[in-house]
């Protein structure tokens, strides 16, 4: 038989077909869950799962890639295991052979369904944000008030009062009684929170029980309980009594404690090391003082001394400056002593040369008239020239009569 492709038609090669089978499936089939029994199980020291998946009718490949530590227990499941598988259809195309990428794989069971839960509500609150770092609130160094969520029959209650007590004996303790497993114990450990945040009169609550099977720990995974410890504006520190795994609330709350007495011992402050703290801030704050004091004393003396040789640098000059101001009044009276006699002296000569007291005694000056020419000369003087004389007291109009030189 001839095979004709008429005009228009498309006709594809096997890659194209199988890409777009690929496209359609990984696209369709994002989030399936698919149950069966496991075979032809092989764990690859790469850590990758391979296996079928089978029931009565049909089978599918699968394929858990670095499986190692996400299997309940660590352990992968086994031939003959009924499973439960979370993951996606994809299309491996050199073999044309649609697999199952699995994201969970769980064995079938309570258990395994439960634990399915689990890891559905983990990856659903940690896509909203409910296990970031960032929202996580500090404890408190000194809580006024611890108050606690949790069983009032358990041995997790007498073991966190009996190490509050031993550790800090005067904080006080609000217990909210709440079962701890069962049905309801999720939502009255949720009432716990909710109405310690309400009342506001602790500042860290514990919500913890002790240890028990995965089913009894199952109230610390519901998000009824989750969000409450999440909206909380009280620091939370959860406390089931488990090591290895983690509950949803140990995820949510501001603080992880690996038991209840841990947690006990995380929110109070250890009174001995309270007393050895105060002992040591005591002894480095009178160390402190002392060395203040020391210091303060020091400054004392030295100002002291540079007082002392401040007032005898000044008592030093105060003498100087008192000789010598003693010493300028004696210069200085001295100096006018001798002034005066100089002035007097001085005064006498001045007194001696004054023509007017020459006059005094008798003498007299003459002058020509016409000039004012003192005459010192009687040579100098013609007949009938016009003088005048100056007495002590008046002067005299002359005329010459006769001039009679002295040789």
């Amino acid at each position: 038989m001839t095979l004709f492709v008429q005009k228009g038609e498309n006709l594809l090669t096997v890659s194209e077909l199988t890409a777009e089978l690929k496209r359609f499936v990984s696209g369709r089939f994002r989030d399936v869950r698919v149950e069966g029994e496991v075979s032809n199980a092989r764990l690859y020291p790469s850590g990758h799962f391979y296996f079928t998946l089978k029931d009565d009718s049909a089978m599918i490949r699968g394929v858990f890639f670095n499986c190692a530590g996400r299997m309940p227990g660590g352990k992968a499941v086994q031939d003959g295991d009924r499973a439960l598988c979370k993951g996606r259809i994809d299309v491996y195309e050199k073999r044309g052979e649609y697999q199952l990428i699995v994201t969970d794989l769980v064995k079938k069971g309570d258990q395994g369904v439960v634990y399915l839960r689990f890891l559905e509500l983990k990856e659903k609150l940690f896509k909203e944000g409910l296990f970031d770092e960032s929202r996580k609130k500090p404890l408190p160094a000194f809580p006024r008030c611890i108050g606690i969520v949790t069983s009032p029959a358990g041995a997790a209650i007498r073991d966190m009062l009996r190490i509050i007590h031993e550790r800090s004996g005067n904080i006080p303790v609000k217990l909210y009684p709440a079962s701890v497993q069962g049905a309801g114990a999720a939502f009255e450990i949720t009432d716990g929170v909710r109405y310690f945040n309400e009342s506001q009169d602790v500042d860290v609550i514990i919500v913890g029980r002790g240890g028990g099977s995965y089913e009894d720990l199952a109230p610390f995974n519901e998000e009824v309980l989750a969000r409450a410890i999440f909206d909380s504006t009280i620091p939370v520190v959860s406390a089931v009594g488990h090591e290895v795994d983690f509950t949803i609330a140990d995820l949510v709350a501001d603080v992880r404690a690996p038991t209840p007495t841990a947690a006990a011992a995380m929110v109070c402050p250890d009174k001995v090391d309270i007393g050895r703290y105060l002992a040591g801030m005591r002894e480095t704050l009178c160390h402190a003082v002392r060395r203040k004091i020391e210091r303060a004393q020091y400054d004392l003396v030295r100002n002291v001394m540079e007082f002392k040789e401040k007032k005898d640098f000044f008592d030093s000059h105060r003498i100087y400056l008192d000789d010598l101001s003693a010493g300028l009044e004696r210069n200085l009276l001295a100096y006018m002593t001798n002034r005066r006699v100089k002035l007097d002296s001085l005064s006498q000569r001045t007194g001696d040369l004054n023509p007017t007291a020459i006059l005094e005694r008798g003498y007299s000056i003459t002058a020509r008239a016409a000039t004012a020419e003192v005459i010192t000369d009687a040579a100098t003087v013609a007949p009938g020239e016009a003088l005048t004389i100056t007495l002590h007291k008046g002067t005299l109009d002359v005329e010459t009569v006769r001039c009679k030189k002295t040789f």
